[in-house]
């Protein structure tokens, strides 16, 4: 589930620019999925994507999975109306009868109306047409669909690629990140680094170190990492050690003061308080708080960098930092990618078992579901449909 740009002014009012936004909205073109646009009034609250039953495993399969959404649906508080977008791959046909999906959306709208979502349309988008689900005449629609409008000349798409938005076409499996030209020399430093044992002192030094970046200018903080080939091994090496790697969420999300404060409590593995409560409640997304969105992007931006320099649990653990800190903003699908390289790297690795089940069950945060505390793009203008 992705939470809208916060934005006033910005309209989406016909479905040619409800379609151009979706991309932008998920971070990649929609495929075998189904996509909600979740309203609140005449507000757009949230888009939520989730993959398409597969037909081979009956009715039964199928009616789970629109039970399982519409609960995903009521999980945004005040949801009042749905825009539903099916993308299938599927070429249309030539009647009203025919549209891919159909019988689907047939038994997925009345759930919805009954669980008191109003059903405001539903779109079959194709390779070339779209085509509303609920035209059944030619009074209505034409029965081939209407064609596609080129996106990329649509007002939406152009403002959100303005704002900096860049979808991709597929969903990012976290490889393919360009290797850092001093790549041997740091894995050289890496190698003495590794060799010292991380006691409570070097532990504090190697969050301090993190701590640091991110209270950086994003701009200072990526030159001094890429030209202190020192720092950035440790750094690397930090990643090895499984309470320094659980803190980095939390040292973003909620900053140094209270990460210090829940590394000295973890650490005592005794007596546990109130900071080792937030930061285990931070991480499994049930914390009341609103997370320090700016430096949770500085630690994406850091990690993702550091992909061209790391090699083997370092980049597990990294591919799970960003797999999280993507499940944090609500995208699902891009957290779920990840978490499944990085179990492709090494299938024993904890951290990405656990969360691969976690997304498995449609669990999200609690403040994805919470506009006032959810992660937004940043755009001028307010959504609304």
């Amino acid at each position: 589930m992705t939470t809208t740009p916060s934005a006033s002014n910005f309209s989406l009012a016909s479905p040619e620019e409800v379609l151009a936004y979706i991309p932008h909205a998920l971070g990649f073109y929609p495929r075998n999925a189904v996509v909600l646009l979740i309203m609140q009034g005449s507000g757009l609250a949230a888009t939520l994507r989730i993959d398409l039953p597969n037909a081979e495993n009956g009715d039964a399969q199928a009616a789970h999975w629109i039970t399982q959404l519409v609960k995903l649906v009521h999980k945004v508080p005040d949801a009042s109306a749905v825009f539903l977008a099916i993308y299938t791959g599927q070429k249309s046909g030539t009647s009203h009868e025919s549209l891919p999906k159909a019988d689907l959306v047939q038994a997925l709208a009345p759930a919805l109306v009954r669980s008191k979502i109003q059903v405001r349309d539903a779109w079959y988008v194709g390779a070339h047409h779209w085509h509303s689900y609920f035209c059944l005449s030619e009074d209505c629609c034409p029965s081939e669909g209407y064609d596609l409008p080129d996106l990329a000349l649509t007002e939406t798409h152009l403002r959100m690629v303005v704002a900096g938005s860049a979808p991709t076409e597929e969903i990012w499996d976290g490889r393919g990140a360009p290797e850092w030209p001093n790549k041997s020399a740091i894995r050289s430093l890496i190698e003495i680094l590794a060799g010292e044992l991380p006691g409570t002192a070097s532990r504090e030094s190697m969050i301090r170190g993190w701590a640091q970046l991110l209270d950086s200018d994003p701009l200072v903080a990526e030159r001094r990492f890429r030209g202190d080939e020192t720092l950035c091994a440790s750094l690397l090496v930090s990643l090895n050690d499984r309470m320094v790697r659980d803190i980095l969420p939390y040292l973003a999300g909620r900053g140094a003061a209270r990460a210090y404060a829940a590394f000295k409590e973890v650490s005592r593995a005794t007596d546990f308080g109130k900071a080792s409560e937030d930061f285990s409640g931070f991480l499994l997304g049930t914390a009341s708080c609103t997370p320090e969105w700016d430096r949770i992007d500085r630690l994406w931006f850091l990690c993702r960098d550091l992909l061209g320099v790391a090699e083997g649990s370092e980049e597990t653990a990294l591919l799970c930092l960003m797999g999280w800190i993507n499940w944090s903003k609500g995208k699902g699908s891009s957290a779920l990618r990840l978490f499944v390289t990085a179990l492709e790297l090494d299938p024993d690795y904890r951290l990405a078992q656990l969360m691969e089940k976690l997304l498995e069950t449609g669990e999200m945060p609690t403040w994805v579901a919470d506009p006032a505390r959810a992660w937004r793009m940043r755009l001028e203008g307010r959504l609304t449909a």
